[in-house]
C-alpha cells in the first residue's frame, strides 16, 4: 500500500511551527484509519534519522529541508516480500525503501546484507530494504539478497533470509538492425513469393513484453517503376521477397536496381515505441537456373566412371544441390556434387531400364527449395546384346494331305529384348534344316518374317511327320547378328481316301478237330490299303459280320499292324456244330472320304470241326461219405455216375485207382462202392476209382471218394481211469484241476503215442480243458468261466496209435458246486429232473441250427458239381481274351 505525496509543505509563507500544525492535524486523522501496530511505526519514523543516522524532532527536521515530502512508502507501511519487483530508470526520491524484512524473532536483533553489491542496497535500523540507485534491466534484471539476523552480540538467530530483487522492463531500448545497408540480388524470371533475403533487427528490452515485439514494413521502393510493390516484407520475420507483381514485371533490361528503405518499430502494433530503419539494395540479375538438355547414355558404357552428364547452376553461392527421381521413374546409379554435376557412378541396361527422369534442387542451409526443381531426362541408348528367341521356342503344325505348293503353314513368332526401333531388333528368319529330307528336296521354306510356306503340292511325302530347324537372326539378317533356333514339328493329315482290300474273297474250308484248344490260331487274315502306312487310314479293324453270334471265335490284332489273327475262343462240340461260316469286314478308325466300302473289303471264312472221340464225362468229380461203426460187409456206400459223351449207348466202366484198398470194391458196369466188412485203421481216406470210356480205354476220368471212417473201440481191461478231488468250483478258478492217470497197458502193437482227450458230443466237450502232460498222465479242469452246479458225467477218451490203433473211454464224475472264499464246496439245490437248464438250451438250439446249415451245404456244393458236370454238349467254355480285338 503506498501513498506517495500525500502531504507537501512549504517553509514559506506558513513558518516552521504552523508547517508543524499542519501536519500534525492531517497525519492525526489519517492515523485514525491505519493498524495500530502500523500507527507505531509511523510515529518511530516521524521522528526519523538523518543521513548520518542522528535523530532529529519533527521541528528539527521541518526546519532543516525547503521541500517536506511525506511518503507513505517510506513510512513502514511496506508489507514483507521475499520477492520484490521494481521499475528500471526509478526518478523518485532516495532512499528508496524496497520493503519491510520480517525477521520472525522478538527482542532485540541486528540485521547485516551478505553482499550489498557495492552500496546499491541498505538496511534502515528497523527492517527497511531500501536502495539509493535507480535501476537498468539491460544491465542486471535480478538481485538475490541474503540478510543475516544476528542478536546484539553478534551471535546467528536464524537461517538468512533471501530476497531476489527483479527488475521490470521500461521500453528505453530502440530496435536496432544487424548493418546499416544490406545488399542481394534476385534473378530475372523468379517467381512470386521467391525468398530475396532476411533482416531481422533486435531489441535489448524484455523479449515476452511489446517493448521487444518487433514489426517490419517496406517504407520506400527507388525506383518506383515498373511498379512501386515489387517487393514485400513479413510483418513479423523480416524476409523481403518478390511479390506476384514483382515476378511478372521484373526485368534487368529495364532496372537493373532497387533500394529499399526497411523500417522495423517496437511496441508491436501500437502507435507508440522506437523505430529504426535500413537500405537494403537488391541487384536484378541474369536467371542462371534454366531447363537442362536431355543426355543419352549408351547402355554397358565402358567408363571411366564416375561418368559426368549434366550441369545445374543456381544464380548465387550460397546453394547446395540435391538429387532425387521424378516418380514413377527409378532413382538409378547418379550423384550430384557441390559444384551442380550430375554423374553417373556404373554401366546402366537399356533391358532393365531404358529411360530416367532426374530432379535437381538448388536449397538454401535449413534445406528449402530456392525454386522449382530442374529436369533432366536421361535415355539410355541400345546396344546388341540381346539374342532373339522363338516364343514358344518349339511349334506344331498340321498339313492336310493333297494341299498345294505355296500354302502357309504355320508364322513363327520371335522376341529380341533390345530396342525395336533399331535393327537390334529386327529379326529374320531361314531354314536351316528338314528331317526326313524326302527324295524330291525340301517340302518347305520359311520367309524372313517367319511364314513356313509349302515348297510343292503336298503329295509325295514320304513321312507323316517332318521336324524342320528354323534359324532366328537379329541385324535383319546381316552378317554380326545374334541368332538362335526355332523348332517345328509339322504332321501329315492322312486323308482315309482308300478303302481296305482282301487279296481273296473266300479263305478254307479250314479243317480243326474239335478238342482244339482255346486260343489255338485258325487262320491269318490281312488287306491292303493304298493310304500312307501305320497312320489311322491305313489302320485296319477287322469285324464280324455272321456267323460268330456265339463269339466261338475271335480276332487278334497288334497295334499300327494290318494282319489279323483268326483264333478259337471257346470250345469246340462236334455235336453242337459241325461247321461254321464266317463273314469277315475290314474297316479304318478314320472316316472314309471321297470312296466307299465295297465288297472287296468283306471276306468268308469256312471252318469244318472234326469229330473226336472224347473220355466220359463224370456227373461229380468229389463224392464223400461216413462209414459209421455199426456198418455191416456188404453194405453199398455210394454210387459213381458218368457216361460216355460221343454217343449214349456206348458204356462206360468203373474201377478202383489203387487196388490194394482191400476193405472197399466198385462194381464196374454201375459204379456202386461196396464197403467188404474188413477193418481198416480211423480217420479220413481219399480214394480214387476210374471211369473208362468202353470203347477206348486210354480214355478216362478219375472221381475221388472222400471216406470218413468211424474208430472201433474196445473195451480196456480193469479200470481205465485213477483221479484225485472230487469238485471243482464255479465261476471258474485258474489254479483249479482234478488230476488223471490211466494205469492201462498198451495192447499189442500199440508202441505209438497215447492221447487223452474229453469226449462226448461238441457242447459237452466244449465246457471241459484237457491237458495232458506225458502219455499216462493229464489235468482236467473247467474250460468256460460258468458251469451249472451239479454232477457231471465227463466221458474221458484214450487214443493208442501204432501198428495196431486202439481207442478206450472212461467216466469221470465230477461235482461241480459254488465255493467259499476259502475254496470249500456249498451245496446247491439241483436243476429239475427233465428241465433243461439254460446251457443245455443253448446247446441245443445251436446244435440244430449247425444241422441244419450243414445239410444246406451238402445241398448246394452237390448242384454246383452237377452243374459244372453237364452233358460236354451244353457246355460252352471261355478263354481270356485280352488282346483280342472281338467282332462288334
Amino acid at each position: 500500500m503506498t501513498h506517495k505525496g500525500l502531504f507537501e509543505y512549504n517553509r514559506c509563507p506558513f513558518g516552521i511551527r504552523s508547517a508543524a500544525a499542519i501536519f500534525q492535524r492531517n497525519m492525526e486523522s489519517l492515523l485514525k484509519s491505519i493498524p495500530r501496530t502500523v500507527v507505531f511505526q509511523v510515529d518511530i519514523l516521524i521522528v526519523g534519522r538523518d543521513t548520518e543516522g542522528h535523530l532529529h524532532n519533527l521541528e528539527e527536521v521541518l526546519c532543516r529541508l525547503d521541500r517536506v515530502v511525506v511518503l507513505l512508502s517510506a513510512l513502514s507501511i511496506l508489507p514483507a516480500a521475499k520477492e520484490v519487483t521494481v521499475p528500471e530508470n526509478y526518478d523518485g526520491e532516495f532512499p528508496w525503501f524496497l520493503t519491510r524484512i520480517d525477521t520472525g524473532v522478538t527482542g532485540e536483533s541486528r540485521l547485516q546484507l551478505v553482499d550489498d553489491y557495492n552500496g546499491t542496497f541498505g538496511i534502515e535500523g528497523h527492517a527497511l530494504l531500501f536502495t539509493l540507485r535507480s535501476f537498468d534491466r539491460e544491465e542486471q534484471a535480478m538481485y538475490e539478497l541474503e540478510v543475516n539476523v544476528t542478536d546484539t552480540e553478534g551471535r546467528q538467530l536464524n537461517d538468512p533470509i533471501s530476497i531476489a530483487i527483479i527488475v521490470s522492463d521500461k521500453n528505453d531500448n530502440a530496435p536496432q538492425f544487424e548493418q546499416e545497408t544490406f545488399f542481394a540480388s534476385v534473378h530475372q524470371g523468379s517467381q512470386a513469393g521467391y525468398s530475396i533475403l532476411s533482416t531481422p533487427a533486435t531489441d535489448l528490452d524484455d523479449p515476452s513484453l511489446p517493448s521487444a515485439d518487433l514489426r517490419y514494413a517496406i517504407r520506400s521502393q527507388t525506383p518506383a517503376q515498373p511498379s512501386e510493390t515489387m517487393f514485400q516484407i513479413d510483418v513479423l520475420t523480416a524476409d523481403i521477397s518478390l511479390t506476384a507483381e514483382g515476378a511478372a514485371l521484373l526485368d534487368l533490361g529495364f532496372v537493373d536496381q532497387y533500394d529499399l528503405i526497411v523500417q522495423v518499430k517496437d511496441m508491436a502494433d501500437l502507435n507508440q515505441g522506437h523505430y529504426t530503419q535500413a537500405s537494403v539494395i537488391i541487384t536484378v540479375t541474369e536467371n542462371l537456373w534454366v531447363p537442362l538438355s536431355p543426355v543419352t547414355v549408351r547402355e554397358n558404357h565402358e567408363g571411366p566412371y564416375p561418368l559426368a552428364l549434366s550441369k545445374a547452376q543456381w544464380n548465387s553461392d550460397r546453394v547446395s544441390y540435391r538429387l532425387e527421381a521424378k516418380l514413377p521413374y527409378p532413382e538409378g546409379p547418379f550423384i550430384i556434387d557441390g559444384e551442380g554435376r550430375i554423374y553417373l557412378t556404373q554401366p546402366l541396361d537399356r533391358e532393365q531400364e531404358a529411360e530416367y527422369l532426374l530432379l535437381i534442387s538448388a536449397v538454401d542451409d535449413d534445406g528449402g527449395r530456392y525454386d522449382e526443381p530442374l529436369e533432366l531426362a536421361v535415355t539410355v541408348t541400345d546396344e546388341n546384346d540381346n539374342t532373339p528367341e522363338c516364343s514358344p521356342v518349339s511349334y506344331r503344325a498340321t498339313v492336310p494331305e493333297g494341299e498345294v505348293k505355296g500354302t502357309r503353314v504355320v508364322t513363327l513368332t520371335a522376341m529380341d529384348q533390345d530396342d525395336p526401333s533399331t535393327e537390334n531388333a529386327h529379326l529374320s528368319f531361314r531354314l536351316r534344316g528338314q528331317e526326313p529330307r524326302g527324295p524330291g528336296g525340301s517340302l518347305f521354306w520359311v520367309d524372313a518374317e517367319g511364314t513356313i510356306i509349302l515348297a510343292r503340292n503336298m503329295t509325295g511325302y514320304s513321312s507323316m511327320r517332318y521336324q524342320l530347324e528354323i534359324e532366328v537372326v537379329d541385324l535383319a539378317g546381316e552378317e554380326g547378328g545374334l541368332s538362335s533356333i526355332c523348332w517345328v514339328n509339322v504332321d501329315v493329315h492322312e486323308l482315309n481316301d482308300n478303302a481296305p482290300l482282301f487279296p481273296q474273297k473266300q479263305y478254307g474250308p479250314i479243317s480243326i478237330p474239335e478238342d482244339t484248344s482255346i486260343g489255338h490260331l485258325v487262320a491269318t487274315i490281312n488287306v491292303t490299303d493304298a493310304d500312307y502306312p501305320l497312320s489311322e487310314s491305313w489302320v485296319v479293324v477287322y469285324t464280324f459280320e455272321s456267323g460268330n453270334e456265339e463269339q466261338t471265335f475271335g480276332i487278334l490284332q497288334e497295334a499300327q499292324s494290318s494282319v489279323g489273327s483268326l483264333v478259337l475262343h471257346k470250345a469246340l462240340d462236334y455235336e453242337m456244330a459241325s461247321e461254321y461260316t464266317l463273314v469277315v469286314s475290314a474297316r479304318n478308325p478314320a472316316e472314309l472320304v471321297g470312296s466307299e466300302y465295297g465288297p472287296s473289303s468283306t471276306a468268308t471264312i469256312s471252318i469244318a470241326v472234326r469229330d473226336v472221340n472224347e473220355p466220359p464225362i463224370l456227373s461229380r468229380a468229389v463224392y464223400e461219405v461216413t462209414v459209421p461203426r455199426e456198418a455191416q460187409a456188404g453194405s453199398v456206400l455210394l454210387t459213381v455216375e458218368g457216361y460216355d459223351p460221343d454217343t449214349e449207348n456206348t458204356p462206360v466202366r468203373f474201377r478202383l485207382g489203387n487196388e490194394t484198398i482191400w476193405w472197399l470194391s466198385v462194381s464196374a458196369e454201375s459204379g456202386e462202392v461196396t464197403f467188404l466188412g474188413r477193418d481198416p485203421a480211423g480217420g479220413s481216406h481219399v480214394v480214387e476209382v476210374v471211369v473208362e470210356d468202353g470203347v477206348d480205354p486210354s480214355l478216362f476220368v478219375t472221381a475221388h471218394l472222400v471216406i470218413h471212417i468211424e474208430d472201433f473201440w474196445e473195451e480196456a481191461p480193469g479200470p481205465l481211469l485213477e483221479y484225485s478231488g472230487d469238485f471243482l468250483c464255479t465261476p471258474r478258478r485258474e489254479d483249479q484241476s482234478i488230476a488223471i492217470s490211466t494205469p492201462h497197458r498198451r495192447g499189442t502193437g500199440s508202441n505209438g503215442p497215447s492221447v487223452i482227450s474229453v469226449g462226448g458230443k461238441p457242447m459237452e466237450q466244449r465246457m471241459w480243458k484237457l491237458s495232458q502232460v506225458n502219455d499216462t498222465h493229464g489235468f482236467l479242469s473247467i474250460a468256460l468261466s460258468w458251469v451249472d452246479p451239479g454232477v457231471h458225467q465227463v466221458l474221458i477218451v484214450l487214443s493208442e496209435k501204432g501198428e495196431h490203433s486202439q481207442r478206450h473211454s472212461d467216466t469221470l464224475t465230477v461235482n461241480i458246486c459254488t465255493c467259499g472264499s476259502r475254496g470249500e464246496c456249498r451245496s446247491e439245490v439241483g436243476p429239475i429232473p427233465g428241465k433243461p437248464t439254460i446251457l443245455t438250451t443253448v446247446g441245443t438250439t445251436v446244435g440244430t441250427l449247425g444241422m441244419i446249415g450243414f445239410f444246406l451245404i451238402i445241398v448246394l456244393v452237390h448242384m454246383s458239381i452237377t452243374g459244372n458236370q453237364l452233358k460236354k454238349r451244353k457246355r460252352n467254355i471261355s478263354i481270356e481274351s485280352a488282346p483280342l480285338r472281338t467282332s462288334a
